[in-house]
């Protein structure tokens, strides 16, 4: 019974979308509405008590917009309670449940289980949507509503009514089946680890919030309406997008370095590049969001990054459903080919480059700037991330039109993308360095030389170091690592220059930190993030090293700075699975550090048996160890890997969410204090 709520739940989230998108909508085709202009913020936060000229609607005129979004975000928190309720008790009459869930599964891997597949991954979208809508309801509200909040309000109205219907038309995670099977299949071994969990919400979440850019963005092209009140308003929706399709590619690249014995963090499949696509997108814009709200130039090429990140989530996410680009997990394959999720995405996406094609020539501004600017070397930094995300939509679909004109079948891997992203990746490293110096709209070169030589001979000595060290070494990974020098250079030469060349206005340097503003913090700390990402990514490149050999018993293994003594393996039970967990010893300067557990783990639902490694992450660099079966000689197979700096890696892409949740819990800060703060 819990089960029919849930998709009776489901059911009224498509009417009562469809219901929200009539009722708002409309307000997009009046003629007053397309020629308003910008609407002024109001002053010190107060709502007047009755509408003005301008299309505003405060007070009790503004209360009649979010009844709508609470009833359909209490709806999906109900249909997606009762999914997971049927994954807790075991629901078996549920295919979905059947298909990934055991009896003998843990708990939270249950739990877990009703975010993984298609039709439990669609619901979550669907819910996230929804408080998103609520929360851009809310957000209207207190900052007083105007026609363009309602049309934005009806345009995410129509994105809810698409997903239910993708959800419910593809993969309706509540169909019953007339026989229930004693037990289910089991949640597939690859996935039962936490960040096989967590990641998807962190995704959806991500897109949720680029449907919120997007619905506004829309709503503001008819009177070309994209001024700074618009970029003010999405300022904290791009952050918290950016952040949580960050930390979905973080935990995505770590899950794939730990699980099953592969060794490497990043494969360029195209779970993946679904992924990466809109989070280079939503960069882009978060670029250029900002040089529109300071000097209202770039409104074209705004809105159409703006547009085009949520696009590419979602052109990615059927991708990854669909089973086009197959072979997929079987984790991830569908009954459906995500038909109804193609169909919405065509229908919503050719209305929104519709309008925009109607509207960008209103959007032309007589503002310009010249080509030594803060405005120029932002510009070229979007342009290079757009060209980046489309390169790798090329490679990921390649193959796809490559097989519909002739039937081959082919793969496009790493070397691909490796060689087509080096010649935008390297000129967007060297950009990043020296743009966030620039002044805006006019700089001198001598003033750009004078400020960036520090970094310029930071850049150089490493790569001449590194070279002398590693003759051999590509060329690459040596222009990453001096690169990644003259980002990290650049960004704490700026920082200092702030903070100790500026007046100190009588109360200290202190005073100086606070006036740096929470943008300015965390642009810093998601530039030296990169930096630091590129040179754990690029030494491990060049230092990597690796062993596989037949060990028995007390064998010693050398490799890096480590030595690592082999114990033996004892079979031991699990969960729901039986391992053999080999023990090794690890000792540094004959000192022992640490012990190392890598296992060989036999799932009997399925009848499949993982390799699970692990991983010491040491100051000198990660350690990864993993077994296999026993070799023609009576040993067992052991593979270690050394990978100088690699905690690099992790520690970068974790100061980079550092910076994005700065911005955003400031944001929030700020906001209940109602109190600003310079942003530069």
């Amino acid at each position: 019974m819990i089960a029919e709520f849930g998709h009776f739940a489901l059911i009224l989230i498509l009417v009562l979308g469809t219901c929200q998108a009539t009722l708002f909508c409309p307000a997009l085709f009046r003629a007053d509405y397309r020629a308003l202009g910008p609407v002024p913020a109001p002053v010190g936060g107060s709502l007047p008590d009755r509408p003005v000229s301008n299309g505003q609607f405060t007070g009790t005129q503004g209360f009649d917009i979010w009844p709508l979004p609470f009833a359909i975000c209490v709806l999906a928190i109900i249909a997606e309670t009762a999914l997971i309720h049927s994954f807790i008790v075991s629901d078996f009459t549920l295919p979905v449940v059947a298909s990934y869930s055991h009896s003998s599964t843990p708990l939270i891997y249950r739990i877990g289980a009703a975010f993984i597949p298609d039709s439990g991954a669609m619901l979550f979208w669907v819910t996230a949507s929804t408080f998103a809508t609520l929360v851009f309801a809310l957000q209207s509200l207190l900052r007083g509503i105007t026609d363009q909040d309602r049309v934005a309000l009806g345009i995410l109205g129509i994105i809810i009514a698409l997903l239910a219907a993708a959800t419910i038309i593809d993969a309706d995670p509540f169909l019953r089946s007339n026989t229930a099977p004693l037990d289910g299949a089991g949640l597939d071994p690859e996935l039962q680890d936490i960040a096989g969990i967590v990641r998807g919400p962190f995704l959806y979440a991500g897109l949720a919030g680029l449907s919120v850019i997007f619905a506004v963005t829309f709503a503001a092209l008819p009177g070309a309406r994209l001024d700074r009140a618009w970029s003010e308003q999405l300022r904290p929706w791009a952050m918290v997008s950016w952040t949580f399709l960050g930390a979905a590619i973080a935990i995505g690249a770590y899950r794939a370095y730990t699980e099953q014995a592969w060794g490497n963090w990043w494969y360029w499949d195209t779970s993946e590049n679904a992924l990466l696509m809109p989070w280079l997108l939503t960069t882009a814009f978060v670029h250029c969001r900002a040089v529109l709200e300071k000097t209202e130039t770039l409104k074209p090429w705004t809105a159409l990054l703006a547009l085009s990140a949520f696009g590419a989530g979602w052109f990615g996410t059927f991708l990854v459903r669909s089973d086009l680009l197959g072979p997929l997990p079987t984790a991830l394959l569908s009954s459906g080919d995500s038909i109804a999720l193609l169909v919405g995405f065509c229908a919503l996406f050719a209305g929104a480059y519709f309008m925009f094609w109607r509207c960008a020539t209103d959007m032309v501004d007589n503002k310009d700037f010249s080509l030594i600017s803060r405005e120029s070397g932002m510009f070229l930094n979007s342009v290079m991330l757009s060209v980046a995300a489309a390169t790798v939509l090329i490679g990921t679909i390649y193959p796809l039109f490559l097989r519909w004109f002739d039937g081959d079948i082919i793969t496009v891997g790493p070397p691909f993308f490796v060689q087509a992203l080096i010649p935008v990746g390297l000129p967007l490293l060297f950009l990043m360095g020296f743009a966030p110096t620039l002044r805006w709209r006019n700089d001198e070169t001598w003033q750009i030389g004078r400020r960036m030589k520090l970094a310029a001979m930071m850049s150089l000595i490493v790569i001449l170091f590194v070279w002398m060290r590693f003759i051999d070494a590509s060329p690459i990974p040596l222009l990453g690592i001096g690169l990644a020098a003259w980002v990290f250079t650049a960004a704490l030469g700026d920082l200092w220059e702030r903070l100790w060349r500026q007046p100190d206005h009588g109360e200290g340097k202190y005073r100086n930190f606070q006036l740096l503003g929470p943008r300015y913090l965390s642009m810093t700390f998601a530039h030296i993030g990169i930096a630091i990402l590129i040179a754990g990514g690029s030494a491990s490149a060049i230092w990597e090293q690796q062993i596989s050999m037949s060990a028995r018993t007390g064998q010693s293994i050398q490799i890096g700075p480590y030595n690592l003594q082999y114990e033996g393996v004892a079979l031991l039970p699990g969960e729901n699975y039986a391992t053999r967990k080999a023990t090794f010893i690890v000792y540094r300067h004959a000192q022992p550090v640490a012990e190392l557990f890598p296992e060989v783990r036999y799932y009997p639902i399925r009848g499949i048996e993982t390799k699970e490694a692990d991983i010491w992450h040491g100051r000198d660099g990660d350690l990864h160890v993993s077994v296999g079966e026993r070799a023609e000689d009576g040993g067992r197979v052991v593979t270690v890997r050394f990978l100088p700096m690699m905690p690099w890696v992790w520690g970068g892409m974790l100061l980079m969410l550092i910076g994005g949740v700065i911005s955003i819990c400031t944001r929030i800060v700020l906001r209940c204090k109602k109190n600003g703060v310079p942003a530069s």
